[in-house]
C-alpha cells in the first residue's frame, strides 16, 4: 500500500519561517481584507443639482449622463434640479474616471390647442413643446461639460445655458 505523506516534507503545512514570506503573508492577507471592507466595485455615490447659468434658478426635468467610453452612469433630473447617478442600477456610484457630461430631455410640455388631437404617448401627434436648455448639452462632442470623479468629491454641480428664443 501506498503512502501519501512519505512523499511531503513534516513541515509542508507549516507557517514559513522567513521573516519576509511572513510579512508577505500578512500584507496580502491584509490587502484582501480591506477590498472587502470598500467593496470591489470602488463606485463613488455622485448627486448634485443642475441650475441655468443666468439665474440659478433649477432645470426641473431631463437626464444628466457620464459618459468616458467605457462607462456611462444616468442620473434623472427631479423637479428641484436635483439628480443622483447610477451606473449599473439606480443610485450605485460611478466608477471613477473623466468623464463628457450630456444632458437630454430638458423640455416642457406646451398646454394643447383645443382642437388638435395631441397625446403626449402619440408619436404622430405629439404634443407641442420647448427645449429648456441650450441643444448642445444633448451631444458629448459639443457639451463641453467634463466631471473627473476619483472619489474625493461625491457633489457636483452643473450649470447649463437656456435654450435660444426663436
Amino acid at each position: 500500500m501506498y503512502n501519501t505523506t512519505d512523499n511531503f516534507p513534516n513541515n509542508f503545512n507549516s507557517q514559513p519561517t522567513n521573516p519576509l514570506m511572513k510579512n508577505m503573508r500578512s500584507l496580502t492577507l491584509l490587502l484582501l481584507y480591506a477590498l472587502l471592507l470598500t467593496g470591489c466595485s470602488g463606485n463613488t455615490p455622485i448627486s448634485g443639482t443642475v441650475t441655468f447659468s443666468d439665474d440659478g434658478s433649477p432645470v426641473p426635468v431631463g437626464l444628466v449622463t457620464f459618459d468616458d467610453g467605457k462607462f456611462v452612469a444616468r442620473g434623472a433630473i427631479g423637479a428641484d434640479g436635483r439628480y443622483v447617478m447610477g451606473f449599473e442600477k439606480e443610485r450605485d456610484g460611478v466608477p471613477p474616471g473623466t468623464y463628457a457630461v450630456t444632458i437630454t430631455g430638458a423640455i416642457e410640455l406646451l398646454p394643447c390647442p383645443e382642437n388638435e388631437d395631441a397625446d403626449p404617448y402619440n408619436d404622430i401627434y405629439p404634443p407641442p413643446s420647448r427645449q429648456l436648455i441650450d441643444l448642445k448639452y444633448a451631444d458629448k462632442s459639443t457639451s463641453e461639460l467634463t466631471i473627473t470623479v476619483d472619489g474625493s468629491q461625491r457633489t457636483y454641480h452643473i450649470q447649463v445655458d437656456r435654450a435660444p428664443v426663436h
